[in-house]
């Protein structure tokens, strides 16, 4: 008689360029300098902030440097502000992923909740790992609840005698969750030894503000780590970086690229990171289709209209975001097409330079532009002014090779 194979879980191939999500360490193009930077400090106890604009890899950053502490033997926990509707949530999620470093399972705080009830756990779990949270999960006040999550990490610290890293993602979102939200965070936080914090926010100027401002709950609670100029590069990321990478993502499908296209293909996207990624896939898809093994300049050129059309669902999205603020998209198309910021308006008008000034500061707040010097202001993502312009019937496809900034 025939017995039945054993039944073997296979992990599905990953994208060859990855784009929409947090990406593998081997898709980190160029951020192994600032992995190892990261690394060091939050081991050594120090908080950290990951600064930068949105969608130029923080959290597969992050990610990677949580891989790599936990590889040292470090306890660590990844929590997404994003989403919970009150302190309670907030709290039950740090405490969820805290937990798991002892228990080993998954939303361990429900089943130490369901112990505190009396009910039995759907999983097996010591004692020792209930006890840590019982106590707080028969906590019934929400502001005493979400103080005592905050001290958990302590608690493990001090349990397991390991260092504890925390990485608080979009962490601007928690100060929507209560009044005076930072200041009990920083009240805990500064207490706590043998815990270290990585905060991590997609409205840029919003959570350096919160870090930078004098006055401010978290002024200078942990140090700044720039992702967008690291040796004086674009987005921190090296072109000679790019070129070796895609060189070899390419080769591994037996496809050849010339140097002229890498720099074709960095130029229409200004090296952000993940437009990069979006160009480079919409190119491979286009060759694997027509079967071709050695690209061109006209085929970059098809792929980067293809990339810009995927593309358009965001950029639409952030474009009619502007439409609800006064200013805005009139200040956007005016660093799109490199035009006068303080001039007069169509009508004739002169835009109140309080009125650009404003507006400069909530675009750069959005993360959307970047100031360059006096005056001259540039969009983060050269395929977002790309959109801009086009909407005015106008196109330009840069031809120059990307300058640091």
């Amino acid at each position: 008689m025939l017995r039945p194979m054993p039944f073997r879980a296979k992990t599905a191939p990953a994208p060859l360029f990855p784009v929409g999500g947090p990406v593998p360490a081997e898709d980190l193009v160029g951020r192994e300098g600032y992995l190892r930077a990261a690394s060091a400090r939050l081991l050594d106890g120090g908080h950290i902030l990951v600064s930068g604009p949105r969608r130029i890899g923080k959290t597969s950053i992050i990610l990677e440097t949580l891989r790599r502490l936990k590889r040292r033997g470090a306890l660590v926990a990844y929590v997404d502000c994003l989403g919970p509707t009150d302190i309670r949530g907030l709290g039950e999620r740090l405490a969820d992923a805290v937990l798991e470093n002892v228990t080993g399972v998954e939303r361990a705080f429900a089943q130490v909740r369901a112990v505190a009830a009396g009910a039995r756990p759907t999983v097996k779990l010591r004692y020792e790992h209930v006890e840590l949270a019982l106590e707080l999960a028969r906590e019934k006040n929400a502001q005493r609840f979400f103080e005592g999550a905050l001290d958990l990490p302590r608690h493990v610290a001090q349990r397991t005698g390991k260092r504890v890293a925390v990485a608080l993602d979009e962490f601007q979102a928690a100060g929507r969750l209560g009044p005076r939200v930072f200041d009990v965070m920083r009240t805990r936080f500064q207490a706590q030894r043998g815990v270290a914090y990585a905060f991590l926010g997609s409205e840029e100027g919003v959570i350096e503000e919160l870090f930078t401002q004098k006055g401010r709950a978290l002024f200078r609670f942990a140090v700044p780590l720039d992702l967008t100029d690291a040796g004086g590069h674009r987005f921190g990321i090296d072109p000679a970086d790019w070129l070796v990478y895609l060189r070899a993502k390419l080769a591994t499908r037996k496809i050849a690229i010339g140097d002229a296209d890498i720099d074709q293909i960095l130029d229409a996207t200004g090296g952000h990171p993940q437009d990069t990624m979006q160009l480079c896939a919409a190119l491979y898809y286009l060759m694997r289709e027509a079967g071709l093994r050695t690209s061109s300049g006209e085929l970059v050129a098809v792929a980067y209209e293809q990339a810009l059309r995927e593309l358009e669902r965001p950029f639409s999205q952030h474009w009619a975001e502007l439409g609800g603020a006064k200013y805005l998209q009139q200040v956007a198309k005016r660093i799109a097409h490199g035009a006068v910021l303080y001039a007069a308006d169509a009508g004739g008008g002169a835009v109140p330079r309080s009125e650009v000034l404003r507006a400069l500061e909530a675009l750069r707040t959005r993360g959307l532009v970047l100031r360059l010097g006096r005056g001259r202001y540039d969009f983060v993502e050269p395929m977002f002014g790309e959109y801009v312009r086009r909407l005015d019937g106008v196109t330009g496809t840069p031809t120059a090779k990307p300058q640091a900034r």
